[in-house]
């Protein structure tokens, strides 16, 4: 598959948007893509694309799935410590760089990723609701379920990294409850 870029591949919060950028398949050639287009891109929405895409290019499963090899690992790790570097010089407190920063140092690190702090990224930013997702799962679907169904929607059909790791999150907490239509008590 070759790159589809566009200038815009988010809104001005960060939500992922259909279509305006696809991701290779191929590892080594979507990381190449990302890189040459850090040059020009700097929106948070392209940002938080590649943290995700980096992120989930190094975990072990999905290393040891594809058989990647260990100089395309050490390039999406070595790039993931960078962006999220980044993050902090630029004292990005809100949005989408923000968010997965801190998603990925809870998910990976153990660091407290306190429920009230999810929420606040959702405040801080009006119109980013990506956070609702690991809000919703947080509280085992008892918050935030519209917005997260939203997204679930809205990411149908991107084929992003930090997209299909949204969907297949709240799939699973979907999953979890027996139907796609279970409302648990007081949701």
């Amino acid at each position: 598959m070759h790159e589809v870029a566009k200038k815009n591949s988010g809104d001005d919060k960060g939500n992922v948007r259909n279509a305006c950028l696809e991701e290779p398949l191929d590892v080594a050639e979507a990381l190449a893509m990302y890189q040459r287009l850090k040059l020009e891109r700097s929106d948070a929405a392209f940002v938080a694309d590649f943290m995700v895409f980096c992120w989930q290019a190094v975990d072990p499963g999905r290393v040891a799935a594809l058989d990647l090899p260990g100089d395309v690992v050490d390039a999406c790790a070595d790039q993931l410590s960078l962006l999220m570097r980044m993050v902090d010089q630029q004292d990005q407190q809100c949005g989408a760089p923000a968010f997965w920063k801190r998603y990925i140092e809870w998910a990976d690190y153990a660091i407290d990723f306190p429920l009230d702090e999810r929420k606040r990224f959702i405040c801080e930013a009006p119109g980013y609701l990506e956070p609702a997702f690991s809000v919703f799962v947080a509280t085992g679907g008892a918050e935030m379920r519209s917005e997260a169904m939203e997204l679930l929607a809205e990411y149908s059909g991107s084929g992003k990294a930090r997209a299909a790791y949204v969907r297949s999150v709240i799939e699973s907490r979907l999953s979890s409850e027996g139907s796609y239509g279970h409302q648990p008590v007081g949701g």
